[in-house]
């Protein structure tokens, strides 16, 4: 009973991904099978539901305008593993958000380096200057 009441305060504060918070479970020292108990019981109420946290997630992510690669690794450190990446349009309409703070010299080398350096692929930032270089003029 400690184990969910401990849970339902974490989750009062934010969402958190089922591995998430069995780390923090075991952190504070609940016993393995409490934890699974906890997190069965969470899972099956509709309080912890990884699949809709991960879309948020990735809303966010296209909306900050971060590649795939970075979100991959954002949600792995979080404890799970994505298997489907963003599709080619989600990853160009990321990279055009992130397009918009860029406010550096607009020649199309330097803008294509800066989308790679930030996880894009090579396709993508070629697209992503062209439309974003047609707008600015």
């Amino acid at each position: 009973m400690k184990a969910k009441t401990y849970a339902f305060k974490l989750l009062s504060k934010r969402d958190y991904f089922s591995e998430e918070l069995k780390k923090k479970l075991v952190q504070k020292g609940f016993s393995e099978e409490e934890i699974a108990e906890t997190i069965k019981y969470l899972e099956d109420n509709g309080y912890i539901n990884d699949e809709k946290l991960a879309h948020r997630y990735k809303e966010k992510y296209l909306e900050k305008g971060y590649s795939s690669i970075k979100f991959k690794s954002k949600l792995y450190s979080k404890g799970y593993i994505l298997d489907n990446d963003f599709s080619y349009e989600e990853e160009l309409k990321s990279a055009l958000n992130r397009l918009k703070k860029y406010k550096k010299e607009k020649d199309f080398y330097s803008i294509v380096k800066y989308l790679i350096n930030r996880g894009f692929s090579y396709q993508v930032a070629k697209e992503a200057t062209n439309i974003f270089l047609n707008e600015a003029e």
